[in-house]
């Protein structure tokens, strides 16, 4: 200790020592002339102290004199800078040879020369030795580490200084040129003084800072050395703690073996031993003998995990190796075909990442399992903590079963069990011990290797997506010539020769006939054979029902396109199933593996194009149920039957060449592959797609023509033209850019015919679905007319209250579906294009490159910076266009389903399309603001903002909107219904955000707050039960037979269709009036819009009764006074002949 103490206080004073003596150093490198430190620093005292300038005056003057010994500073500093970087160019040889010389193998030594442990050493020493050269090695390695870092710094540093230097060079010059320039006469001599002092040191210190630098780069290439020996001593270091942890790890395991194998000997003699005796011993025995089994699998299992480790560690090391080399070769520009072929061979190396990612899950299983296992052992360890009371207790148990013997007897055989049990009780103490310690050592070993796998994760996976990026652009193949083709059947012949030919027959049999899903699949494609008449059939006797709106259904087409299915699916199936079976077999070769892979894509391939062909059957499923033109497949069956074999021909064999020679991406027999099978794809779809007689000729009829008919100049060249390109790409070199570029090309092609596929469907179910609502549409006008020509015409001048539900635009709905559609089509299009293409084409990437700003995300309860860059605005963008599309249009789809499916009123529909739209636009302005690194919180306190400034500014509209949703929720008024707000009374007919939309009975729309249906009070004639009351007053005159006329007024109501028996109608005699005796008539019906009309035919009804009974009805009587002061005249006159 006192040693140490001793070191490091010698270290401490040699660095006093060193800085002093730099610092003197620098001082003597400075010139005489200019001025001191401390002179600098008294005149800043005395300009503080000072009481005859001003406050302006003093602060300029000190500004001044400070920024004076800031300069002199740095001119210290980069002299005593200078002044290091000789002395280390001085030492340096001393110390590089001295280094080099202590790596030598002779001075190094061996590992087992520096361990302080043998096989002697005991178990709890040996892990001790472990954890201190653990330890030693993370911080050797981190020295490592930091010398790398430092070396890239060396690396850069040439150019950075050159650069500085000419800086300072030049600075130098404009200073020199400044301290000639005179002071003006009106700066005093105190500012001047300070200004030249000033100017002085600014000269002194870019001098010594040239001077600093140009030792620096004279010296980068002796300090470049030293460092670069210090590196490779700790690395050496490094290498010999890593083989030390070996021998200690394989010590360690041994150890461990031995121990776990003597206590499970032990334990098991124990138990045998204890067999036949009492059950509690035999018991307890046995479950040592099973816990020091465990522990023995345990540590079995722990040498297991150590080399997984290493392997895992060494395999981190080589990609990692392998990825730095790879960019600073490309990096240099400097490549050829040879760097191609060696990076395509690198990347087929690569581990699969998705065994790992199992393993991963697997070992989290295993910790958790652990975890439980070591809970169990420590409540156990506690339990039996206190051995002599677990003793006693077990005793206990013991006394009770030896009770049948005499009394001394069984207390002196309980005294001999005690000894046993003790023993017991301490050996299963000491297995727990033992198994919580390596269970945990255990832990340990699997987290180290969760930790290596983790590193192979990250770096595999980074240098496979820096692979998939720079692959393309590297020729990996030479040209192809004619000698190459003369020798292919020699090549192709040695390839599959050593990848086992010969014996690929025999294999397959063997594999094929001991496989149950091949023969289910000979059967299944028999029966489908087999029947394929039937099939057939089945499809075209579904053809006449179609367009027939009493008999045309959706589910045909899903049936129908099931059984196009079925027609293609036997060969495809009998070729995916053999393909899976040559993959999937313990006994495949490397030849088998490929020729099953190539099997499988080509039934994937093949099922796609047959079934195609199979759609385009006359009265098939393109034919009668999404009414493509005969023409157009005509034209497609005859061009498919003469592309596909060339086509399934070529994929297989391109495959097959994969898969044999993965690192020449195939070789000659791929590029002949791609020449057989993208030949005759580029006539294809010059034929089908061509724009005057390919199967889009038809669009051209019309004068507006669609989107795909004028843009077809650039994906038409683009489409016939690709194959094209991908062939010359692979007769030129680049084997792996064509076989990649074909993958994604295909993948394309499915895609589209997927869409295309999907949009057929979307279309018939839109046009099955609008005529099956036509036609109901016009059955229900037809019996609506039949019944209103049935009944009774209406009298009056007062016409009929109706408010029934508005009728439903069919074609405005399926018009705003297709356009839905169609958007729907054109985003899923780009979408999906973008998704196939972005990894293979940079400029797709750099939407993800370009930064515009950043935003936070929270991860483990930290704030992140989150790179929004132009992909993300453009998916925000995306979201924002889809928010609007959907909410535009997406209410007249769901107009249709509940009409379909529903049958729901007219307010209901209404009520659920408004909601949804409100949900649209909610989710898209959430996801448009994540996108653009809007966190919730930020969103909250901006909701809060608003809500204030809406709180003063906006609450009546907001009020309003509330009103509008607490409307569309609790529904106390619906569209349809006939309402009194106020003075108002008419029909709902619009329930819109901020108002509501009410036609009276003269047909004018009048708008209503949605606050007055809330905090107002409301009439809804229809809301739970639309049954309303009708009551008419009839005047008699006096002396009519009142209980005639109530006779006839119950008989009027009772005749009239319209007035409900229940409620039954009531007649009363109500009063005496002026004028007449009033009766009152009370009756109900069942529906509002009968009130009128029931009103008047009741009033007709009433009026002939009467009349026929004699009964009139009165009319207002009134008493004429006449003034009698003066004579009045009365004269009756006749009539003459000619007026009668």
């Amino acid at each position: 200790m006192r040693t140490l103490v001793f070191v490091i206080t010698a270290c401490a004073l040699w660095a006093i020592w060193l800085s002093s003596a730099c610092a003197q150093e620098a001082d003597s490198l400075l010139p005489g002339w200019l001025v001191t430190s401390e002179a600098l620093e008294s005149k800043i005292a005395e300009t503080e102290a000072a009481t005859d300038r001003t406050e302006e005056a003093k602060t300029r003057l000190l500004e001044l004199y400070r920024k004076a010994l800031s300069n002199l500073q740095a001119a210290k500093d980069n002299a005593a800078s200078a002044a290091t970087f000789q002395r280390r160019a001085e030492r340096a040889p001393v110390e590089i040879q001295s280094i080099r010389a202590a790596l030598t193998p002779d001075a190094r030594g061996g590992p087992l020369d520096s361990l302080e442990a043998d096989a002697n050493t005991p178990l709890p020493e040996l892990e001790q030795e472990l954890q201190k050269e653990q330890a030693e090695l993370t911080a050797a390695d981190a020295r490592r580490v930091d010398f790398e870092s430092r070396l890239a710094i060396f690396d850069q540093r040439p150019a950075a200084i050159s650069q500085r230097l000419a800086e300072a060079t030049q600075q130098r010059e404009e200073a020199s040129a400044q301290i000639q320039t005179p002071v003006g006469d009106d700066v005093g001599p105190t500012f001047a003084q300070a200004q030249k002092w000033v100017l002085e040191t600014r000269y002194v210190a870019l001098n010594t800072e040239t001077t600093m630098l140009e030792q620096e780069l004279s010296t980068l290439p002796l300090r470049t050395q030293l460092l670069e020996a210090k590196r490779d001593r700790e690395a050496a270091n490094v290498e010999g703690i890593d083989e030390r942890i070996q021998i200690l790890n394989d010590l360690l395991d041994r150890k461990r073996r031995q121990a776990a194998e003597q206590a499970a000997t032990q334990a098991e003699q124990t138990q045998r031993e204890l067999a036949g005796t009492n059950p509690v011993l035999a018991e307890l025995s046995a479950e040592n003998a099973a816990l020091s089994r465990d522990i023995n699998d345990t540590t079995q299992q722990l040498q297991a995990q150590d080399l997984v480790r290493q392997n895992l560690e060494q395999l981190v090391e080589q990609i990692g190796a392998d990825y730095q080399d790879a960019r600073e070769t490309l990096e240099s520009g400097e490549v050829n075909d040879d760097l191609g072929r060696i990076l395509l061979q690198q990347f087929e190396a690569l581990p699969d990442l998705r065994a790992f990612i199992q393993n991963d899950e697997q070992r989290r299983q295993t910790i958790a399992d652990l975890n439980v296992r070591r809970l169990k052992h420590r409540a156990e360890a506690r339990r039996i903590e206190d051995t002599n009371a677990t003793v006693e207790r077990l005793a206990l148990a013991l006394q009770a079963d030896a009770s049948a013997t005499s009394e001394a007897a069984a207390h002196a055989w309980t005294e001999a069990q005690k000894v046993t049990l003790q023993e017991l009780v301490q050996q299963r103490r000491a297995l727990l011990d033992k198994a919580l310690k390596t269970d945990q050592t255990y832990l340990g070993k699997l987290r180290e290797l969760d930790r290596a796998e983790q590193a192979l994760l990250t770096t595999a996976a980074e240098y496979n997506a820096y692979l998939d990026e720079q692959l393309p652009w590297l020729r990996n193949a030479k040209p192809l010539q004619l000698e190459d083709v003369r020798a292919m059947p020699s090549e192709l012949r040695a390839r599959l020769t050593a990848a086992g030919l010969l014996d690929l027959p025999q294999l397959i049999g063997q594999q094929l006939a001991r496989s149950p899903a091949f023969w289910l699949a000979i059967i299944g494609a028999g029966v489908l054979l087999w029947r394929r008449r039937a099939i057939i059939a089945a499809i075209e006797a579904v053809a006449p029902r179609i367009g027939k709106p009493t008999t045309d259904r959706m589910n045909y087409t899903v049936r129908v396109l099931g059984l196009t299915l079925m027609l293609a699916a036997p060969l495809p199936l009998l070729l995916a199933v053999t393909g899976w079976q040559l993959q999937v077999d313990s006994g495949a070769t490397e030849l088998s593996h490929a020729l099953g892979d190539a099997l499988t894509r080509v039934a994937l391939h093949l099922s796609i194009l047959l079934g195609f062909i199979a759609g385009c059957r006359p009265r098939g499923l393109a034919a009668a149920h999404f009414r493509w033109p005969e023409r157009n497949l005509t034209l497609l069956r005859t061009q498919l039957m003469l592309f596909i074999w060339p086509f399934v021909t070529s994929v297989f064999i391109i495959d097959v060449a994969l898969g044999i020679d993965q690192a020449q991406s195939g070789g000659t027999l791929a590029e002949l592959g791609l020449l057989l099978g993208y030949l005759p794809l580029s006539w294809f779809l010059y034929r089908v797609l061509h724009p005057r007689r390919g199967v889009l000729a038809h669009l051209r009829s019309g004068g507006d023509y669609p989107m795909v008919v004028r843009t077809y100049m650039i994906w038409y060249p683009l489409a016939v033209g690709s194959p094209l390109a991908l062939i010359a790409l692979a007769f030129t070199g680049y084997v792996y850019t064509a076989t990649a570029f074909s993958y994604l090309f295909l993948l394309t092609l499915w895609f589209l015919l997927t869409l295309l596929l999907a949009n057929s469907l979307a279309l018939r179910w839109l046009q099955v679905t609008r005529r099956r609502l036509a036609y109901e549409a016009a059955m229900e006008r037809q019996r609506a007319e039949q019944e209103e020509a049935e009944e009774e015409e209406a009298l009056g001048e007062m016409g009929e209250l109706e408010f029934e539900e508005p009728e439903v635009d069919i074609t405005a709905l399926s018009d705003e579906t297709r356009g839905l559609i169609r958007i729907l089509r054109l985003t899923a299009a780009i979408f999906g294009l973008y998704l196939i293409w972005f990894s293979a084409l940079p400029a797709l990437q750099i939407v993800d490159e370009v930064v515009l700003w950043h935003g936070t995300v929270i991860v483990d309860g930290a704030e992140q910076p989150l790179p929004i860059t132009l992909g993300s605005l453009g998916l925000a963008l995306l979201y924002a266009v889809g928010t609007w599309v959907l909410a535009d249009r997406l209410p007249a789809l769901l107009e249709i389903v509940l009409l379909q499916r529903f049958k729901t009123t007219a307010a209901g529909r209404y009520t659920v399309t408004t909601l949804t739209t409100y949900v649209v636009v909610a989710v898209g302005l959430l996801l448009v603001l994540s996108t653009l690194g809007a966190r919730w919180s930020q969103v909250q306190w901006l909701a809060a903002a608003l809500s204030v400034g809406i709180g003063f500014g906006l609450q009546e509209i907001v009020a309003n909107f509330i009103s509008g949703l607490i409307i569309l929720f609790e529904r106390p008024i619906r569209v349809g219904d006939a309402v009194t707000v106020g003075e108002t009374d008419g029909v709902v007919t619009k329930i819109k955000i901020r108002a509501t939309t009410i036609r009276n009975w003269d047909g004018k729309e009048l708008l209503v707050p949605n606050k007055e249906f809330i905090t107002g009070r409301l009439l809804n004639w229809s809301l739970s039960d639309r049954t309303t009351r009708l009551v008419l007053a009839i005047g008699v005159a006096y002396g009519s037979p009142v209980r005639q006329a109530m006779d006839l007024l119950e008989e009027a109501a009772r005749e009239n269709p319209n007035v409900l028996d229940d409620p039954a109608p009531t007649v009363i005699f109500d009063t005496f009036g002026d004028n007449s005796l009033g009766l009152l008539l009370r009756c109900f019906v069942d529906s509002i819009d009968l009130r009128v009309s029931t009103i008047s035919a009741l009033n007709v009804a009433i009026n002939d009764k009467f009349n026929a009974a004699g009964i009139s009805i009165a009319f207002p009587q009134r008493d004429l006074h006449l003034d009698t002061i003066k004579p009045l005249r009365v004269q009756i006159e006749h009539a003459s002949p000619v007026d009668r």
